[in-house]
């Protein structure tokens, strides 16, 4: 995460936002096939990203447009953000420190880490009246069942169209019937 954010965001002007990983941002899927185009909202996610990252960068992007409502699909609850050489890096899986990090950030550590980042995005929105609705790819699974069998996208990796629009159906439906997410993270 070392190059300028490249966000994929076709729509300039909405109430909605919505932030998170590579799924969110669609790899795979064209950018009008993926969750938050179907939710006509704004895309800030961003590939490798950790639940850290969308929490630093949310409030500038609320401040700036002001949404009503802030969609999440937080990326995967192992990942957490450190800073070297005055850089926020995302560790991710590949990372070359990826030991040490296993070594000095416990399980528990990570968890906590976690779910400090989804309470700080929640007091966030409260202070500010946005709603907020957010998941996990965990909290996905008892409305897609079959995580391994999720239809996968064109580049074999990440998720197909369907996919997306399954996730927009199930935030929309959280949405209109105000369903709070427990934000599984195993």
């Amino acid at each position: 995460m070392e190059n300028p954010l490249q966000f994929r965001n076709l729509i300039d002007s909405s109430d909605s936002i919505a932030f998170g990983c590579s799924h969110t941002w669609g790899v795979g899927v064209d950018a009008t096939e993926t969750w938050s185009y179907n939710l006509n909202a704004m895309n800030f996610g961003i590939g490798g990203c950790s639940a850290d990252f969308v929490v630093r960068i949310a409030p500038d992007l609320m401040h700036k447009y002001q949404p009503n409502t802030i969609y999440v699909l937080w990326p995967d609850w192992t990942r957490f953000e450190y800073i070297q050489n005055v850089v926020y890096l995302q560790s991710l899986t590949t990372d070359r420190d990826r030991i040490y990090f296993m070594e000095t950030h416990t399980e528990e550590w990570l968890k906590k880490n976690f779910q400090k980042q989804v309470n700080l995005m929640n007091q966030y929105c409260n202070q500010h009246n946005i709603q907020l609705i957010d998941m996990s790819l965990y909290d996905l699974i008892p409305y897609i069942d079959h995580a391994d069998q999720w239809p996968i996208s064109k580049l074999g990796h990440h998720y197909a169209s369907s996919w997306h629009q399954q996730v927009a159906d199930i935030f929309r439906n959280a949405k209109i019937n105000n369903i709070r997410h427990p934000i599984a993270n195993e």
